[in-house]
């Protein structure tokens, strides 16, 4: 059998249709949280979860919602094809602070936009600055590029960089180099055409390198990562980060936060510098 992973679409019902807005957020938070790469909902109130794996991974997924109250009601395999992109929100230009995020359909794509505006192509890469995990990171960057002079000397690691909007936003507003990783391939090949759409090739770089093989140290970090990796990964980050660094966290949801934040206060002395919460989800600026 091959070892090659596939894309899964698992078409999931709530039992309860009469969810709260907020309810239905948490709800695909959950989903997500449990191994979807992202959501969709194209019916509501079914939610079309979407996979990468194996048949083994999608019968792990689908005992894993049963607990959540909702009906399975259809599994399929499909294309590797861009399901963020196949989502119509993702189109909508979005201003974080003082970043403007505008999506594009390709390299040659046309569209006029203006000269500073992040052009992102969405892809299998998480992250079009549509999601609010993604807006507060951008928007704790904002603030953070707004109180720190722009200047060349600046080190910057983007954990688990996705699409890469995070590495080229920090490269644009701090003018200085951005290094970031991911382990997905699909990822990494979305990051580099974003970074070159956007001409900042000269100052982004983005590696499969495991978190392990970096060196650092690094004056900013960014992790947009779920709450329990960000706890695993709690001593690499530490030890990456220059003493008096800033570190950018989100992807977590409001249920972990006060673990996460005991492995970093607690355990790893980070200083907690402001934190917020939108729609279940939580972003936390922190000093070593």
């Amino acid at each position: 059998m091959s070892d090659v992973a596939h894309w899964f679409a698992v078409t999931v019902k709530p039992t309860d249709e009469r969810l709260s807005p907020d309810a239905f957020d948490g709800f695909c938070s959950e989903l997500i949280e449990l191994g979807a790469s992202g959501t969709a909902v194209d019916r509501a109130p079914e939610i079309t979860c979407y996979i990468e794996g194996h048949k083994a991974t999608i019968d792990a997924f689908i005992a894993s919602v049963a607990p959540l109250k909702c009906s399975v009601i259809s599994v399929a395999e499909v294309s590797q094809e861009n399901w963020t992109g196949a989502c119509p929100d993702v189109w909508e230009p979005i201003r974080v602070g003082t970043i403007e995020v505008v999506p594009v359909q390709s390299l040659d794509d046309p569209k006029v936009t203006a000269a500073d505006a992040i052009r992102i192509i969405p892809g299998l890469g998480f992250g079009t600055g549509h999601h609010v995990t993604t807006r507060m990171v951008l928007g704790a960057l904002s603030e953070y590029a707004g109180s720190t002079a722009k200047t060349n000397t600046i080190r910057v690691f983007d954990l688990g960089t996705g699409s890469g909007i995070l590495a080229i936003a920090a490269a644009r507003l701090l003018g200085t180099t951005v290094e970031g990783n991911d382990i997905d391939q699909g990822a990494l090949e979305n990051a580099r055409d974003n970074i070159a759409l956007n001409n900042v090739s000269n100052l982004v770089t983005v590696s499969p390198a495991p978190l392990t093989e970096v060196t650092g140290p690094y004056d900013l970090i960014l992790a947009n990562l779920y709450g329990e990796v960000l706890m695993q990964l709690a001593p690499e980050v530490t030890r990456i980060a220059q003493p008096g660094a800033t570190a950018i966290l989100s992807g977590i949801t409001e249920i972990v936060w006060d673990q996460v934040w005991h492995v970093y206060g607690q355990q790893f002395g980070w200083r907690l510098t402001s934190e917020q919460s939108e729609n279940g989800w939580m972003c936390a600026v922190i000093e070593r």
